[in-house]
């Protein structure tokens, strides 16, 4: 059949009234608004997955970069000012690893989840019968739900994901944007005024970022919100699962035992400066 004209010129429907045709049930395919929310999501995670895999790529790389010997051209320098035995140099090497390691943690965790939740999307049957609808009981398209925005379809459907990746993202870029703070100071040590002023410039990027996150974190009102929604999601995840097998209880003490060590560890670093063992650490 073919299209109404005037004037000789052929009318062509537009975009906005073929969408609202797919989204009403027009003669076109059908398409929900979920559905439409469903693509979006699935944007919305691979934003976050592929730059926290490039970040952990970094860090892999770059994790023990203070463990190791410094360069001979420093050592007369750092044992005629103390530094191979100074305990403050020494919490600066411990603190850039453990920071580096909850970065790799945190953005390790967040590619998890991001991939588990963009296959329950992309898996996700569309149930356009009613008496499909009727007999089934699973599936977020199969609710009769009617969600005003793509953050309440997220909130409503996959809450704790989305904060947990939204929330594990932006720390472990704030302990990776830390630890290199701590690595600029070690590495400009021996000029002071120089490795203060690159650490600040680092400090004034990282409080940039949480500014900026408080600004736009509206969902929860703020990035300390976000953070108390995420550990509470989580001790309700572990709770509820806790009698379903032993990986939950774990994991609560897992993370216990790392808070632990690592107070005990920062009280007394235990590994040497040069690759040896000292009995002696002096605290200037």
């Amino acid at each position: 059949m073919n299209p109404p004209t005037r004037c000789g010129v052929a009318i062509m429907p537009s975009p906005s009234l073929s969408l609202a045709l797919s989204i009403s049930g027009g003669s076109q395919m059908i398409e929900t608004v979920d559905s439409i929310y469903n693509r979006s999501a699935v944007g919305y995670f691979n934003n976050l997955r592929v730059p926290a895999a490039v970040l952990t790529s970094i860090i892999s790389k770059e994790m023990f970069a203070l463990q190791n010997t410094p360069p001979a051209a420093m050592r007369s320098w750092d044992t005629a000012n103390g530094v191979d035995k100074s305990k403050r140099w020494r919490i600066v090497r411990y603190s850039y690893l453990l920071l580096m390691v909850l970065a790799f943690s945190l953005e390790t965790n967040t590619i998890f989840i991001a991939t588990q939740v963009l296959t329950q999307l992309a898996t996700a049957q569309r149930i356009d019968s009613a008496d499909e609808v009727a007999q089934s009981t699973e599936g977020f398209f199969q609710r009769k739900v009617h969600h005003k925005s793509l953050v309440d379809f997220l909130i409503s459907e996959f809450e704790f994901e989305y904060v947990t990746v939204r929330s594990h993202f932006v720390n472990g870029l704030l302990c990776f944007t830390l630890a290199q703070c701590l690595r600029v100071r070690y590495a400009l040590r021996k000029y002071r005024y120089l490795s203060l002023s690159a650490s600040c410039c680092i400090l004034t990027l990282v409080c940039g970022i949480l500014s900026y996150s408080n600004a736009n974190t509206i969902t929860y009102g703020g990035y300390f919100n976000l953070m108390v929604r995420q550990l509470t999601l989580s001790a309700s995840f572990l709770k509820n699962r806790i009698r379903s097998g032993p990986m939950s209880a774990f994991t609560t003490l897992f993370a216990v035992f790392t808070v632990v060590f690592a107070i005990l560890g920062s009280i007394r670093p235990e590994f040497s400066y040069y690759g040896e063992e000292e009995g002696e650490i002096t605290s200037s």
